[in-house]
């Protein structure tokens, strides 16, 4: 948005100084009119007057109104875009009708290095050629003939690349000029030819360019050449004497920018003055290069010498078709006698390639491996290039075509011949302009059959390139195999230990065909930290048995029954699972050939990391564990790590995860329970995280029986993504198993009551029955007489501890009822006891006895004879203990308080 305000204030600020410059001039008309006394011109011209006084204040509104929105654009919240968005696109059309449409304007123009334009110690050079034809007429006789005309004069054009900003503006040829600093430009000198995308990468430390994908990069190639060339009219343009030396002048890339309104406006943009104009001698090639799709010549046989069948009787060749090339330079024809064999001495240009180095190829086995029905690619590239990645048409080559190579074609002759004139061809014995052309080859019998091609090639000036053209031999076969892709995904294991390569995906059915003759085997993949390949495909049969793996390259391939594959995996060849990107999809390809490189087949196969986004299987809370989102966590007490129940002794309380969750096919220690504000660090409560095996522990001072401590459990697969944090560092990968609140329980929290004992939990003689089934016994009295001590008694007669007649019951689990004064483990101590009156809570008639821990009886308090109540006092013994973490442990139970 702002940048396209930027180009809007741009647009209109040189539209005001257009419409500056044309005010002036008309006012300077109005005055000589009114000098003059033109009445007709007057009016005229004050119409005119007017209407570039009016456009200039609607400029200069615009440009407040831009002014404006830029500043709204500073003060914009994602919530007012949208309908500054409608602002602007509002002041697009005003500002459109004042100067033109934006888009078509291009603000800046830079010239940019390329392997066309030369960067050397003078500046960047635009190199010239110009070419003088001589007579010729190439593949006469075929479609498509190229006829040179002897001293005509033909212009090769050379290119530059410019960048133009905005990117998205459009260039065409007319919009292009090369200006020197005196402002003109060589529009009569040169043609602009064509201006094209330009759609490769530049990269360092090398020349060769790189294809990218389209885009609006603003890059474009600017393709120009000499509307003709003579020496000394080409110096005076593109030379300028400095003292006694000749310097190159340098030029600007002009952009002209026409702006379409009522009234039109130019608005030239130009580069720096970088750009040198040089020029070329043409030097036609005189040794024909070339790659058979991807092969290059040099490394397929020909029949230099021999046919392919010498070994097995086959026919060697006479000298004379042995292949031949130039002595010097190309010429348009080689010179020969009448029979046919090349002319020496004097009169001759060519001579026979006799060495190895020049085109014996022979002795190499390796035939092209053509196949029927699918076209074949012949690319004519610089003479030195040995790599198909340099592949690079030379300016010097105009036209090119493709013949048999009957010369040669005298196995079983003549049915050779007749065998390769009854197939049929696409592209054979057809001129084409350009450095590239397809074959294709059909025909019943045609498999396995060998097939002498030759080349030709044509410089722009009329000489032949080779002058017998250079021949090339292909065996046909079938198509290969139509294995339909297979596709994987792969998702890390639940053990974070587990290294990527011991790991493989997901099966994927596949129905493959049988193969015959499989001879190699290749395997290409995408690159994971620049080594390759990133996977191996595996290949099983129904019964999951592997066939075959790409690990196994070429051993044992040719007995695999392919036929019986019903299902491959894959398996990553780096062990680290962090080198492999995240829902990144690897792509591979398996190439099978035979002993003749022909695809037998190809399979696609790819692989997906995705990162797990569920649990292991079999992951739950135990049943009634959590209730209403709460988990009530009781705790074992502890004293410094070691379990103990004795009453005040525990400074800790822990329990065991695996009571609570089932970890299922996970691995216990990967899952991870944070209990929020559980535990301190620098006297802050702070989250503790417990792994799922393991035990929380937390200080008693959290075991209260009511804070909720938000709690989650997590599942850590460790560190399996690709990604990085703020800090550059890779965190664990987690997925969520639960969310709850935890409280820290004792098990003398609510669910625990006490009573008075019944007989069968007092037990012994107090549980005695009769014949019926009657407790003989009762059960110790709770009732007390004013003024008389109690102490409770067995049915022996002997003393009975009063807490020996409270009875504790813990609704959560039955494991802890126990008598208060012998308490689960000794889990409890009495530290006080006192009897009070449900009317005023006071300690009025008793003294309750604590001896030991134990209540041992009733001390009745007797102040005179007169406070004998006046009638039975509902009481309280409340009894105060201490559990095993020393919290504070209240008991209430009633009892009554009768006169005497």
């Amino acid at each position: 948005m702002e940048a396209k305000l930027n180009q809007m204030q741009t647009a209109v600020t040189e539209a005001q100084t257009s419409a500056q410059e044309a005010l002036s001039t008309a006012q300077e008309a109005l005055e000589a009119a009114q000098q003059a006394g033109d009445a007709d011109a007057i009016a005229n011209l004050e119409t005119k007057v007017a209407d570039q006084e009016k456009r200039i204040a609607a400029l200069e509104e615009a440009l407040g109104d831009i002014d404006a929105l830029k500043e709204e654009l500073q003060n914009s919240v994602n919530g007012q875009i949208e309908a500054f968005r409608t602002e602007m696109d509002e002041l697009i059309e005003k500002v459109e009708g004042l100067v033109g449409k934006l888009a078509d304007m291009v603000t800046s123009v830079e010239l940019v290095y390329s392997n066309s334009l030369q960067d050397n110690q003078h500046g960047l050079t635009l190199n010239m050629m110009s070419v003088i034809e001589k007579a010729n007429v190439f593949g006469e006789g075929l479609p498509g003939a190229i006829s040179f005309t002897e001293g005509v004069q033909k212009q090769i054009g050379s290119s530059f690349i410019v960048r133009v900003s905005p990117t998205n503006a459009v260039i065409t040829p007319e919009m292009i000029s090369l200006i020197n600093a005196k402002g003109e430009t060589l529009d009569d000198f040169l043609n602009i030819d064509k201006v094209e995308k330009y759609n490769q990468n530049f990269l360092g430390n090398t020349t060769t360019p790189q294809t990218r994908a389209e885009g609006n990069s603003g890059l474009w190639k600017v393709t120009v050449s000499l509307k003709n060339y003579d020496k000394d009219s080409f110096n005076a343009v593109t030379m300028q004497k400095d003292g006694n030396v000749y310097r190159y002048v340098k030029f600007a890339v002009e952009v002209n920018n026409t702006l379409t309104t009522e009234e039109t406006a130019t608005r030239d943009v130009i580069s720096a003055y970088d750009l040198q104009i040089g020029k070329t001698e043409f030097e036609p090639l005189a040794t024909l290069n070339y790659w058979v799709n991807e092969k290059n010549v040099t490394e397929i046989r020909n029949r230099y010498a021999s046919t392919e069948t010498i070994a097995q009787g086959g026919l060697g060749l006479s000298t004379n078709k042995a292949e031949w090339k130039w002595i010097d330079d190309a010429d348009v024809a080689p010179a020969v006698k009448d029979d046919g064999t090349l002319e020496t001495g004097a009169k001759a240009n060519a001579i026979q390639a006799t060495g190895t180095p020049d085109d014996n190829r022979s002795n190499i086995n390796y035939i092209y491996p053509a196949v029927q029905g699918e076209p074949f690619t012949i690319s004519i590239d610089a003479v030195g290039n040995t790599t198909y990645a340099d592949l690079k048409s030379p300016d010097q080559i105009k036209g090119m075509y493709v013949t048999l190579d009957t010369r040669n074609a005298v196995e079983s002759a003549p049915s050779e011949i007749n065998a390769w004139n009854s197939y049929t061809y696409t592209g054979l014995n057809q001129v084409v302009e350009g450095t590239s052309t397809q074959i294709t080859i059909n025909g019943s019998n045609v498999i396995n059959d060998i097939i002498g091609l030759r080349v030709y090639a044509v410089n722009m000036d009329g000489t032949l390139v080779d002058p017998d053209g250079r021949a090339f031999y292909v065996r046909l076969g079938s198509a290969a195999a139509d294995w339909n892709a297979a596709n994987t995904v792969i998702t890390p294991d639940a053990k974070d230990a587990t290294k990527a390569d011991e790991e493989k995906s997901a099966t994927q059915n596949v129905t493959l065909s049988k193969l015959t003759g499989a001879s190699t085997m290749s395997w290409t993949t995408d690159k994971v930290n620049n080594v390759t390949p990133a996977f191996h495909v595996y290949f099983l049969d129904k019964d999951n048995k592997v066939l075959y793996s790409t690990a196994d390259g070429n051993t044992g391939l040719g007995s695999v029954a392919f036929d019986k594959v019903a299902k491959i995996y894959t398996k990553p060849t780096q062990g680290d699972w962090k080198l492999y990107e995240d829902d990144k999809t690897y792509n591979g390809t398996m190439t099978i050939k035979n002993a003749n490189d022909f695809v037998l087949a190809t399979l696609d196969v790819t692989m997906t990391k995705t990162l797990p986004t569920t649990l292991p299987n079999g992951f739950s809370i135990k049943t009634a564990q959590v209730q209403d989102g709460i988990y009530k966590c009781y705790m074992i007490p502890m004293l410094n790590g070691t379990e103990t129940w004795t009453a005040e002794k525990a400074n800790q309380g822990s329990m065991k995860m695996t009571e609570v969750f089932n970890f299922g096919d996970g691995v216990g220690s990967q899952y991870n329970i944070s209990f929020a504000t559980s535990k301190k660090e620098n006297n802050k409560d702070v989250t503790n995280t417990v792994t799922g095996d393991g035990y929380l522990v937390v200080d008693k001072a959290y075991i209260n029986n009511e804070t909720q401590h938000a709690t989650t459990v997590v599942y850590n697969y460790g560190k399996i993504s690709s990604k990085k944090n703020a800090k550059g560092e890779y965190d664990d990968w987690t997925v969520k198993a639960a969310d709850f609140n935890t409280i820290y329980n004792c098990i003398y929290n609510d669910t625990y009551t006490w009573a008075w004992a019944n007989n069968a939990q007092l037990g012994g003689d107090f549980a005695k029955t009769d014949k019926n089934g009657n407790y003989i016994n009762s059960t110790p009295s709770t009732t007390l007489t004013y003024g008389t001590d109690y102490t409770m008694k067995n049915p022996n007669g002997s003393a009975l501890n009063v807490d020996a007649a409270i009875y504790g019951t813990s609704a959560w689990d039955s494991e802890y009822n126990a008598m208060l004064s012998t308490s689960y483990k000794s889990s409890l101590k009495i530290t006080n006891a006192t009897l009070t009156s449900n009317a005023n809570g006071e300690e009025e008639y008793f003294d309750v006895q604590v001896v030991n821990g134990h209540i041992t009886g009733f001390k009745a308090i007797v102040l005179s004879s007169t406070t004998n109540p006046t009638a039975d006092v509902p009481s309280t013994l409340t009894i105060k203990a201490k559990d095993m973490y020393g919290h504070e442990v209240v008991i209430k139970l009633a009892m009554t308080v009768k006169k005497r």
